[in-house]
């Protein structure tokens, strides 16, 4: 008997609202009016979310094969996967729009309109292993990961669109249309992209290879002295870019000249943002994710992280006294070095040695974008 109750509830809640719903569709006009040869302008609000993003590169594998297809290599990637959280995308926001139309006739229209919205660029994965930083042997490595933000993607899209209505006598009237647009866009970065660029800047490095393990233990190499070399901060190429979009939607009117209306919209882009680093697109050198020949290009190249001996990038700890030794002991002498383990949090003020990746990219300002809003018919 409860259960049965339970499902006359929900019925009896259906047809409530499905009452409801049809009471206030009685009240709209049942025929829309007739907009050829008229202006209309509308504005409507939503959100807008970006399409594409930049994938972590952390635990990528490189296998390497000769003339027999036999395993000969591998490389594989130090850092951890899943430790990585954050994504560098474009991150939802809202986005509002201003527009005029022009009817051709009753079917077919012309739109153009303006747009503004405003969103953040997501996180930029940066991961240390820190000299000193104790090392599980059956992990092989010791990898940290820290959230960067990116900053601000300022956005104003002009676009010229044609649309075809179905029903263009019906109160309920959906439509379709493609068109080209214009995106003026602008980029705000963030203090702590700015505080790392600053950092890199003033760093020199040297690429800690990362050996072949299908031979050996997993492990980085030490680069010598004449491997270091001056480092390059952050660089960010977000340019305006021509765009073509589709569009789906519906309108309903609800009064004379009046009528509200949601439409989806999606844009493709011709150019990407670019975020990188170090004259390339990321601070080290990621393991690519690929089955390839021991001869071609990927397996001749070399992967790993950049290793800053002279400071660092970021306060990621500090070093401590080993439990068992002497708690008094100042691990700021390097005579004590093998009584000190470095301990990732314990924040010290200092900037920190070790080997870095900090991962850039490209983003393709490809967006979905979904708005509800109203239109008037002069």
């Amino acid at each position: 008997m409860h259960g049965e109750h339970k499902v006359k509830t929900r019925i009896l809640n259906r047809w409530v609202v499905g009452c409801v719903c049809l009471g206030l569709l009685a009240g709209f006009p049942a025929v829309a009016e007739d907009i050829s040869k008229k202006w209309r302008i509308g504005f409507a609000a939503g959100g807008m979310n970006g399409q594409d993003e930049i994938d972590s590169a952390s635990a990528n594998q490189l296998v390497l094969f000769d003339q027999n297809r036999q395993v000969v290599a591998l490389f594989e990637d130090p850092r951890d996967s899943s430790s990585v959280f954050g994504s560098l995308d474009l991150q939802p926001g809202p986005i509002a729009t201003l527009s005029a139309q022009y009817a051709v006739n009753k079917i077919f229209v012309i739109e153009a309109s303006a747009g503004y919205h405003k969103t953040d660029l997501g996180d930029i994965e940066m991961q240390a292993q820190f000299s000193g930083v104790p090392i599980d042997p059956d992990f092989d490595f010791n990898f940290a990961t820290f959230r960067i933000p990116a900053g601000e993607i300022e956005r104003i899209p002009l676009a010229l669109t044609a649309m075809a209505r179905f029903r263009p006598r019906a109160s309920f009237n959906p439509y379709v249309g493609a068109g080209i647009g214009y995106s003026i866009i602008g980029f705000e970065t963030s203090d702590e992209l700015n505080l790392l660029s600053q950092r890199m800047d003033a760093s020199r490095g040297g690429l800690a290879r990362v050996n072949d393990s299908f031979r050996f233990p997993p492990s980085l190499t030490v680069p010598s002295a004449a491997e270091f070399s001056d480092l390059e901060g952050a660089v960010v190429n977000a340019t305006d870019t021509w765009e073509w979009h589709t569009v789906i939607g519906a309108e309903l009117t609800v009064k004379n000249k009046w009528s509200l209306f949601f439409d989806a919209r999606w844009t493709f882009s011709g150019r990407s943002v670019e975020i990188g680093f170090n004259g390339g697109d990321e601070l080290g050198s990621s393991v690519p994710r690929l089955l390839d020949r021991f001869f071609s290009p990927a397996g001749r190249a070399a992967y790993g992280g950049i290793q800053i001996d002279d400071g660092g990038l970021i306060d990621g700890g500090s070093l401590v006294p080993i439990a068992t030794e002497d708690p008094a002991t100042d691990c700021g002498d390097p005579l004590n070095a093998q009584l000190c383990v470095f301990e990732i949090g314990t924040l010290d003020g200092e900037l920190d040695p070790g080997v870095y990746y900090v991962q850039g990219g490209k983003i393709r300002a490809d967006a979905l974008s979904a708005q509800f809003g109203f239109r008037y018919t002069f």
